[in-house]
């Protein structure tokens, strides 16, 4: 009977273990987030996400100019909780095509797929805003 009582205290050890990681996970995100959206008042933000088990993820958040150029872009990369936010000053600076264009060549990297996720998010939200304001005055939003 210890026997049990011993596999089952690791086993809660083990998931208190995982939703303190799933919290400081969310903490590094939630202020690189916070960090980005405060930091312009004008332009556009996206996230993506990139990578599959049992390959390392990646999530990436782009800050981009109204004007098309990158402003930021930062990348939470890793395998587990260790992994922090890292800006990639490289890429800043670049027209969106252009960040398109260079991330577009390695489809397997997890870092790339986030960058190009989040560029698509961008790209979603600036044609569906065009369009909102392009539409007459009272006439109904499409469902």
């Amino acid at each position: 009977m210890w026997g049990w009582q011993g596999v089952l205290m690791l086993l809660a050890a083990a998931w208190l273990l995982q939703c303190v990681g799933t919290w400081v996970q969310i903490q590094r995100y939630r202020s690189a987030f916070r960090e980005l959206s405060s930091g312009w008042a004008d332009g556009w933000m996206g996230a993506g996400k990139g990578g599959r088990f049992p390959r390392a993820g990646a999530i990436a958040m782009i800050v981009v100019a109204p004007d098309d150029t990158v402003r930021r872009v930062v990348v939470i990369a890793g395998r587990t909780v260790f992994a922090k936010a890292e800006r990639l000053a490289a890429y800043e600076g670049l027209p969106v095509q252009a960040l398109r264009r260079e991330t577009a060549g390695s489809p397997k990297s997890s870092t790339r797929q986030a960058i190009v996720a989040a560029l698509d998010q961008i790209e979603t939200v600036r044609a569906n805003r065009t369009a909102r304001e392009a539409r007459p005055a009272g006439m109904p939003v499409p469902a």
